[in-house]
């Protein structure tokens, strides 16, 4: 009697680690069928195969219509993207000789007519402003598509201040505005020509929005992964709840309405940063100055 008990236990046991094994291989196989869905439709490789009831499981189902409509709509949203892109370069390229006939005839007429000074000089400066707009426009589409992409290099900090003083000296003795750009040895990995543009939108804000006498420096500090840039100015500052939407497309707060902008230059340059794998902070307050702080990845040494 104990030896049969013994094997009936022993089959049973026999059994259970059978029927283990078998669920847990189409287990295995199962996780393994969907992390290959997931490794082809991360490539934008997914097969859109019909999907049939007795060869998949329920949840092989879901993923798989889940990830054939995030596909889809990926692949429409490029679409999308590119047409969009197409049509700023041929505005940008259609644009061109009007804007150029405008500056031209503008500047006769300000050489000429002396009576309407004033009506000129708003066309100009509305000229100059249509001509940023479309031109950081094209920039803008021709990063996001990859025409231009960033390269980062070991990058003397120096010298991308010269080129940012030499840039803005003049219109910053306009306002009578000190431009303080510290010395410095660091080094940083970026784009030269990138960072110059992006470092040059936030400095242009900040000699804008800085009365005439006013101060704007320009320091660098080193920490551990990254060299940080500090744009300082004692201008009108940014009300804190305005401060996460500054660098949104074409943003624009109220109270600097009457100066002239169109609200593309923080956004140009946050995404010039980032696609360096670096960052940009912000602190400010309301009629005592803003702090901009770029943080640049640091030269690797050898």
């Amino acid at each position: 009697m104990t030896e049969e008990i013994l094997w009936i236990a022993a089959i049973f046991i026999l059994s259970g680690v059978f029927w283990y094994f078998l669920f847990f291989q189409k287990e295995k196989r199962l996780l393994n069928r969907l992390q290959q869905m997931l490794d082809y439709a991360i490539d934008g490789e997914l097969e859109r195969t019909e999907i049939s009831e007795e060869k998949y499981s329920a949840l092989e189902n879901s993923m798989k219509q889940y990830l054939d409509s995030n596909l889809l709509a990926r692949k429409n949203q490029q679409e999308q993207k590119e047409v969009i892109q197409k049509l700023i370069s041929d505005i940008a390229h259609q644009t061109l000789t009007p804007i150029s006939n405008l500056k031209i005839y503008g500047e006769i007429l300000s050489e000429t007519n002396h009576e309407n000074q004033k009506e000129i000089d708003t066309i100009l400066e509305q000229t100059e402003k249509l001509d940023f707009l479309i031109q950081s426009l094209v920039k803008l589409s021709r990063m996001e598509s990859g025409i231009i992409a960033v390269h980062p290099e070991d990058t003397a900090i120096a010298q991308m201040f010269a080129s940012v003083q030499q840039q803005f000296n003049v219109k910053a003795m306009e306002k009578d505005i000190s431009l303080s750009l510290f010395d410095t040895d660091l080094h940083a990995m970026c784009d030269a020509k990138w960072t110059v543009e992006a470092l040059g939108n936030i400095v242009d804000n900040a000699i804008k929005y800085t009365a005439c006498g006013g101060n704007v420096q320009i320091k660098v500090e080193q920490y551990s992964f990254f060299v940080k840039i500090d744009i300082i100015d004692d201008g009108i500052g940014i009300e804190k709840e305005e401060i996460p939407k500054i660098f949104g497309r074409f943003y624009r707060s109220l109270s600097v309405a009457d100066q002239p902008g169109v609200g593309i230059g923080l956004f140009l340059a946050r995404e010039i940063i980032q696609a360096q794998k670096g960052y940009i902070k912000v602190t400010s307050k309301r009629g005592k100055g803003s702090t901009f702080s770029v943080f640049l990845p640091i030269a690797k040494k050898e």
